[in-house]
């Protein structure tokens, strides 16, 4: 018997009959991901500055653990599984592995560290650490009981006693086998490789190979002797002061084991300076200048020096984060926090820049990669998206939730981890982040410049609150430690000013509404109505300002969805071309009026778009007016920058094209409105409104813009919280506020770990999400395909399908299916699941199944969810239904 020509690591894939993957092609495999990364980090140089990527020694142990990582498979339970009970190399195998049929162990990483007790010898003095490291790395491959828990021999003895002292009784008795298995193996490694670092594994794993360790092992265990770890050490995590270098390990024998069971590259074979070749002037063609201030800049910054770029909404700086990479020639993480703006720059960096070299990454990213397929080119979406998931893209589009967690020690941040030593990575709107993400941020940020990775951060508005962690000039004046500053430059465009676009213009005049009387006015407030609260509007004053703008194209920007369906529902009999947009429509119906939006906007049609915050950073779209309620000053920018984007001049109309409504006046005092407080920091809102004040009626710059949020973080207000009384005071400056928070928060995260990585996203994301599919919608509006995958939908028993049995029922694969089920569905926040669950069918593929009737299929795809769930909300206290009606 050949063991080597039967011992599988894989059962074969579906569509791939006959496939078998045995275990000495996996790991060979792996191994060859390994040279790839080797001659990744070889073949860029310079580029590269983390120290134990250049060590040779590195390597080898990685080599090591990938080759015995898997070895864990070699057991009866396992090896059935994959083989099929009916085959003839199973009826071989399975007579030879029958003493293990007792041996229940559920995960093989579990037995992989066994073998990797027993064929590494702790005496080799000069690889004991490394030994350790390795078995720990291999116990801790996939997720399991030990990643929260101790990394011990002894802990794994004495979970599975009985287990492995059959194990261990089985290689023994059966050595000539298994050690003929190991020849074969190495043999056929050692054909394979002629690089050092894996001819160097297979020479210490050999040195190893006696067969009396098994028995040693074996004798403590049935002796129970209390040195059994000290047999085989493993490597100590400590999660409160974690060893980069160990992670980084870790993360690089998954990404390996992972893109081999991919079928992908883990790194590709060229140089990063290949890829951007000809970039200088491919950005110049596509703008049709010679020169560009982007160059001018990138002359005062240093190769992989981290900095903050400030420049205006629209000015380029996209174009400056390439140019800085290029200049860096390293793998480029882009993030963007919005999926809707991602989608666009992908198709941008594609068609303009980077061909085949550019992916992307969020959670429905796979629906971008089909209209890719369906635009003519040839690619397999499944490969594409694990080459995306695994980091290994030269250029990468991808959500902040992706690769800024890690600082939250999730299981699986280690492949995260280990990507950035040879990354560039862009940070693109980060002032939509509040002190409790930035601290999430910034701590990931110190683990990247720790490990030599690069980061570029780009703002129009950086809030003052990131100074002090930032920049080391403000880091003294705030006291904060060390381990929580980032070593940034900042690159200011007022340098080049006359070269950047939108930086001199005055686009903005601001109006504050006020009443007939002069008194500042509202424009939807909520009012009380028994144990209910309604939404009144402001009628006189909308239709007033569309009267007064008639021609214009105007944007209307609500705090909450409540709000602006209730205003939508007014205008939208009353004008022509009344859209709304929020972040709870049906997301193919959302992405139908935007595009309609646009192709109505070039035809010179007049538009009126009812809209929440979701335009703040996510729809590129140039509105002449916009009528606003009050927020944040950093919001209040954002939203400012979808109004006269795309001028070549100053506004200098006489009618102001930014109309704020504050809230109303009371006693000498404006009183912001309950929904508006329920979103927005109060302290920050009535600071806002203040410094408002002082630009009404001028036409502001971008530096204008830049103060304006300024003053407001400077404000001083009173301090309530008592814990921050004791740190900064009963008054301090909104920044000092929130510095402090961000400092606190940093303090707690020290100790903060979450399981796996959806928990550490729903803790970014602030309000987890989950997505419902509308059926009643799929089978109103949907197309004959459609409606056919409803009816499976339908269905609870369908949920037991396999994608193939329903892909051959409908004609339509896999990935079309799931983007049709993402198009009818919505993501609605956590907190509307109870309110849902008596109309929640049941769950399909991971989306809960609305069941709905007709007439509440065309309210929601009209208005969305929110208009549906109004009456359905069950909250308990009057302030438990405001906040659910708000949110």
């Amino acid at each position: 018997m050949n063991l080597i020509n039967l011992l599988r690591a894989k059962s074969e894939r579906e569509g791939e009959e006959g496939k078998n993957i045995l275990l000495r092609d996996h790991v060979i495999e792996t191994l060859e991901r390994a040279k790839q990364l080797k001659e990744f980090v070889e073949n860029n140089g310079d580029t590269i500055t983390y120290p134990l990527l250049k060590n040779e020694k590195f390597f080898t142990a990685l080599a090591i653990a990938l080759i015995l990582h898997d070895f864990g498979k070699i057991s009866y339970d396992f090896q059935k599984r994959v083989h099929g009970k009916e085959s003839d190399d199973w009826k071989e195998l399975g007579a030879f592995l029958r003493p293990l049929r007792e041996v229940k162990v559920r995960d093989h990483e579990v037995l992989s560290s066994i073998w990797a007790s027993i064929l590494l010898d702790d005496d080799i003095v000069e690889w004991k650490e490394w030994f350790s490291k390795i078995r720990t790395a291999i116990l801790l491959h996939h997720y399991n009981e030990y990643y929260v828990g101790y990394q011990d021999l002894m802990e794994i003895v004495q979970g599975y006693l009985e287990d492995i002292n059959k194990y261990l009784e089985f290689i023994l008795n059966n050595w000539n086998y298994i050690e003929k298995f190991l020849n074969d193996l190495f043999n056929e490694i050692e054909r394979r490789f002629s690089k050092n670092f894996v001819r160097n594994a297979l020479n210490v794993i050999g040195s190893c190979i006696r067969r009396e360790k098994v028995e040693e092992l074996l004798r403590k265990i049935q002796d129970r002797d209390d040195d059994i770890s000290e047999f085989a050490e493993f490597y100590k995590i400590d999660n409160e002061n974690p060893d980069y270098d160990f992670i980084v390990f870790l993360g690089c024998l998954r990404r390996c084991d992972y893109s081999a069971s991919g079928e992908v590259n883990l790194e590709m074979g060229k140089r990063i300076k290949e890829i951007y070749a000809d970039l200088n002037k491919k950005i110049k063609e596509k703008i049709g200048v010679k020169s560009i201030w982007q160059e001018k800049l990138l002359e005062e910054v240093e190769p992989l020096k981290s900095i903050v770029l400030i420049a205006p909404t629209g000015s380029g700086k996209t174009e400056f984060a390439l140019l800085w990479n290029a200049k860096n020639t390293r793998k480029m993480i882009y993030t963007l926090p919005l999926r809707v703006a991602l989608n666009d720059l992908f198709k941008r960096f594609k068609d303009n820049y980077f061909d085949d070299f550019v992916d992307l990454l969020h959670s429905t990213a796979f629906i971008e990669y089909l209209e890719e397929e369906q635009r003519g080119r040839e690619l397999d979406v499944g490969k594409q998206m694990t080459v995306a998931s695994l980091l290994s893209s030269p250029v990468l589009l991808t959500t902040p939730d992706q690769v800024f967690l890690t600082s939250l020690n999730y299981y699986g941040s280690d492949k995260v981890i280990a990507v950035y030593p040879l990354s560039s990575i862009i940070i693109d709107e980060i002032q939509t982040y509040d002190p409790e993400m930035a601290s999430i941020i910034i701590k990931t940020l110190k683990i990247v410049q720790d490990l030599g990775g690069a980061v570029l951060v780009m703002t129009a508005t950086l809030p003052p609150y990131f100074e002090p962690f930032f920049f080391e000039d403000k880091s003294k004046d705030y006291d904060i430690p060390e381990k929580f500053r980032l070593n940034f430059k900042k690159i200011d465009t007022k340098n080049v000013r006359g070269d950047v676009k939108n930086y001199n213009l005055k686009r903005h005049k601001i109006e504050i509404a006020k009443g007939e009387r002069g008194e500042y006015n509202w424009l939807v407030e909520y009012v009380k109505e028994g144990d209910q609260y309604s939404i009144k509007i402001n009628k006189k004053a909308i239709e007033k300002y569309l009267e007064k703008y008639e021609g214009k194209n105007v944007f209307i920007v609500l705090n909450n969805v409540s709000k602006a369906i209730e205003v939508y529902k007014l205008l939208k009999n009353k004008y022509l071309n009344v859209y709304i947009l929020h972040s709870r429509l049906i997301e193919k119906e959302k992405d139908r009026r935007i595009k309609e939006i646009k192709e109505k906007l070039s035809r010179n049609e007049r538009v009126i778009v009812v809209a929440t915050q979701i335009i703040e950073a996510s729809v590129d779209l140039d509105f002449d007016v916009m009528i606003t309620e009050v927020s944040t000053i950093d919001s209040q920018v954002q939203r400012w920058g979808r109004i006269y984007r795309n001028r070549h001049q100053n506004y200098d109309e006489e009618l102001p094209n930014i109309v704020i409504f504050v809230g109303k006046s009371k006693n000498g005092k404006i009183e912001v409105d309950r929904g508006t407080k329920a979103i927005y920091d109060k302290r920050v809102v009535e600071k806002t409104i203040e410094v408002l004040q002082e630009f009404e009626g001028k036409t502001v710059s971008y530096e204008d813009e830049r103060s304006m949020i300024d003053k407001v973080f400077n404000k001083v207000v009173e301090v309530v919280d008592p814990d921050m009384i004791k740190l900064i005071g009963n008054t301090a400056t909104l920044k000092d506020i929130y510095v402090a928070e961000i400092k606190r928060n940093l303090e707690f995260l020290k100790y903060f770990t979450v399981e796996k990585k959806s928990k550490a996203q729903r803790l970014f994301r602030r309000i987890a999400g989950i997505q419902v599919v509308i059926l009643a919608v799929m089978k109103i509006y949907g197309d004959e395909i459609d409606k056919a995958f409803a009816e499976i939908i339908e269905n609870p028993e369908s949920n037991k399908k396999t994608w193939k049995e329903i892909e051959n029922e409908i004609g339509v694969n896999k990935l079309e299916l799931k983007k049709k089920l993402y198009e009818y569905s919505i993501n609605i926040p956590i907190f509307y699941l109870d309110d849902l669950m008596r109309l929640i069918k049941h769950e399909f593929k991971g989306f809960y199944v609305l069941g709905v009737d007709e007439e509440d299929a065309k309210l929601i795809y009209e208005f969305g969810l929110d208009e549906f769930m109004k009456d359905k909300l069950k909250a308990n206290s009057e302030e438990d239904k405001l906040e659910a009606q708000i949110l």
